[in-house]
């Protein structure tokens, strides 16, 4: 009789040695750590008025007015649209000038 409860209690403690991680697998959270701890990309650019008058471009929902021939910096977040905000010689408005990504961080757009 012995011999039949140590077959069992070995056969419990085995089980539950094995079951414990299949339960853990099974309610593992699918999402990506970086997107609830890390810190949303942003790029830094610079628009150089190439023009002789001076012009807006949008950035998302922000206006960012350009003096001619002056250099404006600016940190948007990655996958920012900036498009001309009025109608301006090759550029009519809302038509799209670039879109903020981590292969632009820290170059010079010049807008004619």
């Amino acid at each position: 009789m012995n011999y039949r409860k140590l077959i069992a209690a070995t056969a419990v403690a085995a089980s539950s040695l094995l079951a414990s991680p299949a339960v853990y697998a099974a309610t593992s959270v699918h999402s990506p750590v970086l997107a609830m701890f890390g810190k949303s990309k942003t790029v830094k650019l610079t628009f150089m008025n190439d023009s002789g008058a001076p012009m807006e471009i949008k950035a998302g929902e922000e206006t960012i007015k350009l003096e001619a021939g002056k250099p404006t910096t600016v940190s948007l977040p990655a996958g920012t649209r900036i498009v001309s905000a009025e109608d301006r010689g090759t550029h009519k408005a809302g038509t799209l000038i670039a879109e903020a990504n981590s292969s632009l961080n820290g170059a010079t757009i010049h807008i004619k």
